[in-house]
């Protein structure tokens, strides 16, 4: 009898310990809803003053014309020794290159 009586009591305070860590995961639950999603308020305006300093990249992309002309050789580029009116954006000349490689066999 007293094993029977010694399984009951733990039957009941396992089902109170099922129902108390259901309890527990509802309110965990509750919590999680209410609570607010993280901002990041300073990567916000680190991009935003970013923006005014850089400008918008995509649309200079678009308007500016190539400094370098499409007929330009690299024998050109080096026999000449005056300066380009402005700066030659680093894609471009990437471009430039990659192309007399290509046509040199030398890029695969």
């Amino acid at each position: 009898m007293e094993t029977s009586t010694g399984n009951s009591h733990s039957n009941r305070k396992q089902s109170s310990e099922h129902s108390k860590s259901a309890n527990e995961q509802k309110r965990t639950a509750e919590k999680e809803t209410k609570t607010p999603v993280f901002v990041n308020y300073a990567a916000i305006a680190w991009h935003d003053s970013r923006k005014k300093w850089v400008g918008d990249q995509r649309v200079q992309r678009m308007t500016k014309d190539p400094i370098i002309s499409w007929s330009t050789s690299y024998e050109d580029l080096l026999s000449n020794n005056e300066s380009f009116p402005e700066p030659i954006p680093l894609t471009e000349m990437v471009d430039f290159l990659v192309d007399i490689w290509h046509d040199e066999g030398l890029f695969d």
